[in-house]
């Protein structure tokens, strides 16, 4: 009788396992790489407002929509991410989202808008970085100003210029923006094309998701009940 023979299905185990690890550890060293001092260069722009300069409720309106756990996680929704992971790697490209406010600054200064695996792996290494050298609030600060609101613009402030002809700076010269046009600016950071903030009162689909915004705001408690109807007043019925 023929012996036999052992190690094989180890073998079998270890050879993928290998391989998952030097893609990640490529990764990972691809991650470490990124520049992250760069993101200081933010302070510079002539439309920068740091968030403590700003009413809270513009921050908490991209709270509310995008991460509620911002001030309590370590910069990686680990169960949002993971899952994003496997549900895009059966699908074959990066369709899911999962991703914080920290995340969505690292692909937005540091990534193009490729929808890969391989761009999370070093989006997620990126964010760990950048909140282990940033506060939180000067992380806030530099994403509102490296988000797209369509139309070529790319930071909070120069949208409430643009569209509302407010800032979102608390001693600022123009008039100071408000509650509903922070959930207007909020709502559309998903598809800004999609989004007509020029035409709001015409634009349905806005309205409903602003709608929805102050809702989520105030169920998460960053907003009392007179701020919601306040503001929710102030969206048109038709």
């Amino acid at each position: 009788m023929r012996r036999k023979k052992r190690g094989c299905g180890c073998l079998v185990l270890f050879i993928p396992i290998l391989i998952l690890a030097l893609i990640i550890a490529f990764y990972y060293y691809q991650g470490m790489k990124v520049n992250i001092d760069t993101l200081q260069d933010i302070n510079n722009e002539e439309t920068f407002v740091a968030v403590n300069d700003m009413p809270d409720y513009v921050k908490n309106a991209f709270i509310a929509v995008e991460d509620k756990r911002f001030y309590k996680h370590d910069g990686v929704d680990w169960f949002g991410t993971g899952r994003a992971i496997v549900i895009s790697w059966k699908n074959g490209e990066a369709t899911q989202g999962g991703s914080t406010i920290t995340q969505q600054l690292a692909k937005n200064y540091y990534f193009n808008n490729e929808k890969s695996i391989s761009r999370k792996f070093k989006e997620i290494v990126v964010a760990k970085r950048i909140e282990n050298n940033y506060t939180k609030d000067e992380i806030m600060s530099y994403y509102l100003s490296s988000i797209y609101f369509g139309d070529n613009i790319y930071n909070v402030e120069e949208a409430a210029n643009t569209y509302f002809g407010t800032t979102t700076h608390m001693n600022g010269y123009l008039p100071q923006i408000t509650l509903l046009q922070s959930a207007i600016l909020a709502s559309t950071i998903n598809a800004p094309s999609n989004y007509d903030v020029e035409n709001f009162s015409t634009d349905t689909a806005l309205k409903t998701r602003t709608k929805n915004t102050l809702s989520k705001m105030l169920d998460q408690k960053l907003i009392t009940e007179a701020q919601y109807n306040e503001a929710a007043a102030g969206i048109p019925l038709n």
